[in-house]
This record gives C-alpha cells, sequence and structure tokens, in this order.
C-alpha cells in the first residue's frame, strides 16, 4: 500500500520568512516562533485527522510554538532517515516515533543528540503534572502505564531516552461457536492449550488431516497458530525464564558487548525449540510463514481462522496469538470471534510438567517518541507538545483511533474509550448478516478490557534493548523456522537444533 506523505516546511524556511516579514516593517518586529519538528508513521485518514486536528488545537493554546510534523513512512523508513542524520544534529526532528531498537543504535551513533528526557519530566514548573507550575492532572507521571514507561529506560545506562507513544500487545482469538458446541473451555496456560489442541484434532478428523499436518504443502493447518514467530518464540523464553537477550554490563566496562547481550545459546533454549517442535509435528500448533497455500503470497494466521479452503473446509485454526490491532483481521461472519488474555507458562514447559497460570507476560509493542536535543527553547516546546498528544483525553482519542492501547490508564475512563468497551456482551456481536463491523467492535471491546488488566498486572516487557536487539530477534524467529521446517527426528533432530543455534549464535 502506498504511504502518504505529507510535504513539511523546513524550519530553516520558517525561519526565513519570519525574517523577511520582521524587515517589511521594522516598526512591528514580529517574535520568532519555536519550531517543534516530528516525524511520525502515520497516513490512515483517521490518523492524519487526529494530528491534524490536536496540531491546531495545541497551537491556538500556544500560539509561540509552531508544530511541523510529517508523514515519514512506516518505522524502518522513519529509522533509515534518522541513521542517515544522525551525525548531523541540524537536520534532525525535535522528535520522532520509533522502536526502542533504534534509540539505542542512535545513543551508539551520537550519544550526545538523544536527549535524555528526565529533566524535563521532573521538572517542577513543566513536568509531568505540571504547567507553569500548576497542576495539569491529566499529564501525571504515576498515570501513564508504568509498564510503558519503564521501555524507555532499558538502554543500559541511567535516563529516560524514550516515551510511549502508542502500544499493542498480543491476545488468544478463538472460535466461540465451536467452543460452546463442544463445551471446550478457554485456556488459561500452555498445558490446558495443548490438552486442548489434542482434544480439537481427535473432535475434528475432518479438518485436522495427515496430510495437512506439518511440513505438507496445503498448508501446516493446526488447532494453534500463532502470527508472529519471532514474538512467539521471544515470549515462551520471557515467560519460561529462557535467557535469550540481555543488556546489562555486568563486565563493567561500559558497553554491551555480544556475551552479555546475545545470550540464546544455551541447554533451555534448545529444550524449549525441541518442545516447539513437537506441537508443531504432532500437528498442533503453526506459526504464519508456515502457512503454505496453492496463492503465491505470504499468508497470516488470520486466514485459518477465518477463512475455507479451496473445497470450503474449514482450513481452521480454532485459537490463533496475534496483535490487540488483528481483530479486524480476525474478524468474520461465519462464527462468532473472542477474545481472551495470553495463555501463561513457565519453566514446568520445558520438562512436561503442570503449567500454572500465574505467568502470562505479554509483549509490548508500538511507537516510542525519541527527542533529539535541538537546545532548551525547542525541547522544552517538544516536551510540552508530547504531554499534550498524550495527554488523558487526546491518548483516548488516539486510541481509539489507531486502535492501539491508551499509554494513560485514566485514558480507559474515557467516553471514546467506555463506548467500545460498552460492547464487550457476546449480544453485541452479530454473525451470519454478512456484517463484520460488529464482531470487530465486540472483540476490540474485549480485548480493551484485558489490555486494561494487563497493565494493572504490570504484565507487559519488552525484549532488552541493544545494538545486538534487533539481529536477535530476526535470529530467534529464523531459529524457530528452520527447525519446524526440518524433517529430523530424535537424535538427529537434537544434532540439527545444537548445529543450528551454535551456527546462528557465531555468525551474530
Amino acid at each position: 500500500m502506498k504511504k502518504l506523505r505529507k510535504s513539511i516546511v523546513p524550519v530553516l524556511l520558517v525561519g526565513t520568512l519570519a525574517g523577511l516579514a520582521s524587515c517589511n516593517d521594522a516598526n512591528e518586529p514580529t517574535p520568532e516562533n519555536v519550531t517543534v519538528t516530528f516525524f511520525t508513521n502515520l497516513y490512515k485518514e483517521n490518523d492524519v485527522n487526529w494530528m491534524n486536528d490536536v496540531v491546531a488545537k495545541f497551537e491556538a493554546e500556544n500560539e509561540n510554538i509552531d508544530i511541523v510534523w510529517e508523514q515519514s513512512g512506516d518505522y524502518p523508513d522513519i529509522n533509515e532517515q534518522l541513521t542517515q542524520l544522525i551525525n548531523t544534529p541540524a537536520q534532525l526532528p525535535s522528535m520522532a516515533v520509533v522502536y526502542e531498537d533504534y534509540v539505542y543504535n542512535y545513543m551508539n551513533q551520537n550519544e550526545e543528540v538523544v536527549l535524555n528526557v528526565d529533566s524535563l519530566m521532573n521538572d517542577p514548573q513543566n513536568g509531568f503534572g505540571k504547567n507553569e507550575g500548576q497542576a495539569e492532572s491529566n499529564t501525571t507521571k504515576e498515570d501513564v502505564v508504568q509498564a510503558y514507561l519503564k521501555d524507555g529506560q532499558g538502554y543500559g545506562k541511567e535516563g529516560t531516552y524514550s516515551l510511549p507513544f502508542e502500544r499493542t500487545t498480543e491476545v488468544m482469538y478463538y472460535n466461540t461457536d465451536v467452543f460452546e458446541e463442544k463445551g471446550y473451555e478457554v485456556p488459561t496456560n500452555w498445558s490446558e492449550m495443548i490438552e486442548l489442541a489434542r482434544q480439537i484434532r481427535a473432535d475434528y478428523p475432518e479438518i485436522f488431516t495427515a496430510d495437512r499436518t506439518g511440513n505438507a504443502g496445503i498448508g501446516a493447518v493446526a488447532p494453534i497458530g500463532y502470527d508472529s514467530v519471532d514474538n512467539m518464540i521471544i515470549t515462551f523464553c520471557q515467560m519460561a525464564g529462557v535467557p535469550y537477550s540481555g543488556n546489562t554490563d555486568t563486565n563493567g566496562d561500559g558497553h554491551i558487548n555480544k556475551d552479555e547481550a546475545v545470550l540464546f545459546n544455551n541447554d533451555e533454549f534448545r529444550q524449549l525449540l525441541a518442545v516447539i517442535k513437537g506441537w508443531y509435528d504432532e500437528g498442533l500448533i503453526t506459526v504464519s510463514p508456515t502457512l503454505l497455500f496453492a496463492e503465491p503470497y505470504d499468508h497470516w494466521i488470520n486466514e485459518p481462522f477465518t477463512g475455507n479452503d479451496e473445497a470450503g473446509i474449514p482450513m481452521s485454526s480454532f485459537m490463533v496469538l496475534n496483535s490487540t490491532t488483528g481483530a479486524s483481521w480476525c474478524a468474520t461472519d461465519n462464527f462468532v470471534p473472542s477474545v481472551a488474555p495470553m495463555p501463561a507458562m513457565d519453566s514446568n514447559i520445558l520438562t512436561g510438567g503442570e503449567v500454572s497460570a500465574t505467568n502470562a507476560d505479554v509483549i509490548n509493542q508500538g511507537g516510542s517518541i525519541v527527542f533529539f536535543d535541538k537546545g532548551d527553547e525547542v525541547n522544552q516546546a517538544a516536551w510540552k507538545f508530547y504531554k499534550y498528544i498524550t495527554n488523558t483525553e487526546n491518548a483516548a482519542t488516539f486510541a481509539a483511533s489507531y486502535g492501539s492501547s491508551p499509554v494513560r490508564n485514566s485514558s480507559f475512563e474515557e467516553t471514546v474509550i467506555t463506548d467500545i468497551m460498552s460492547k464487550k456482551d457476546p449480544s453485541n456481536s452479530v454473525t451470519g448478516d454478512g456484517s463484520i463491523d460488529d464482531s470487530t467492535a465486540y472483540m476490540t471491546a474485549n480485548i480493551y478490557d484485558i489490555v486494561s488488566e494487563y497493565s494493572e498486572n504490570n504484565q507487559g516487557f519488552i525484549a532488552p534493548v541493544s545494538q545486538f536487539s534487533s539481529e536477535v530477534r530476526t535470529t530467534l524467529g529464523n531459529i524457530v523456522l528452520e527447525v519446524l521446517r526440518s524433517n529430523l527426528t530424535g537424535s538427529d533432530l537434537t544434532d540439527f537444533i545444537n548445529q543450528t543455534v551454535t551456527a546462528a549464535y557465531e555468525a551474530i
């Protein structure tokens, strides 16, 4: 899909025009406004309208601040631009929407230009919860989801180098009609998930046939589907306590080296791979990259959740783990889809023991805002704008528009969010009438309820951030795919897992 790009007026031109204006009327000099430039990943009409609206309102309230924002493409596009500009600070924007991995790399390239916002956050005049020294109840620090705030403090040094803008996480979507027809209980942990998957295979032999399992060309169909293989392995490692990535300077030399950041070359990780491979070969779980249908394009896990094959037979993953923004993709008028929290896992999964329902960590994803040091006046203006766009009301309206979770707990009490959450009663999920809108609204309502619970229980996490973290994430996913796609068993599989993990580690 082609992304729209909003042209911006360069900061230099704004200053030049202001200068010309003052020359034309020497008797009435025009004070130069402070200009804040902002790189964003917003391109959808609703999101563009939201940004234009909040910018207009902010500028009306702050006549000395101009906000110049740009539609800069997706996250990799923004990262490419910033990477090229990082050593020419004058050309950097005041702020940009990025992933945490990117911020770490900017700090490595030019530490001086990435702003530590601790002093801004805690300023007694204009920090969180303050405006010109007065209380500002809709921007308090305590109200920000603390797990999201912590994300910006994990760069291996003291300080806060990014702040949350929007967040998504993962939930389980499931086929309510099948669960009600068969009397299935919604799993709360991965022991229950796997046992239920075995039961589903037994109850639907016409769907889960031998030629549709594992490496069969028709599509690796299974009762459980996980959309992101990278997220799956990282989340499993996190919940099971398996080392995979780190950013602690254990050597005390002021740098994060490979031994401190790349941790997956261990026996527990190899055990976890063997467990997942066993589930896959048994036809219990699949991931999007293993879906091999007739059409020559990438397939996503919503397809076997909502669709039928060429013969009209459900393909069908009855439980899928997907992003909280995936409600519209998992919506269908073929059945009532529902949403449940991420099932729990612990280290017992490695040895076949019973898993408890207490350790249900969920991955935090989404954009954070990095600030570049443009001088005190611009920094203060950018900070003021950040507080405004993430205050209680604006965080709520943006989340509703973007399909993400609010970064403030109080936003869940805003009408725009409570109206969505009011539709979580199953009676609001109309199916069979050709309309998917009701299905989406019903799931989104339940998602907000679940995410609010995630926030209260502090269940969110991000993988440790370092100069190696992006490569580690990709490598972990590739290792899983190599193992799943192998046709080996027994000692041959064990040897293959050992070789694959070792080779991947050495390649970083």
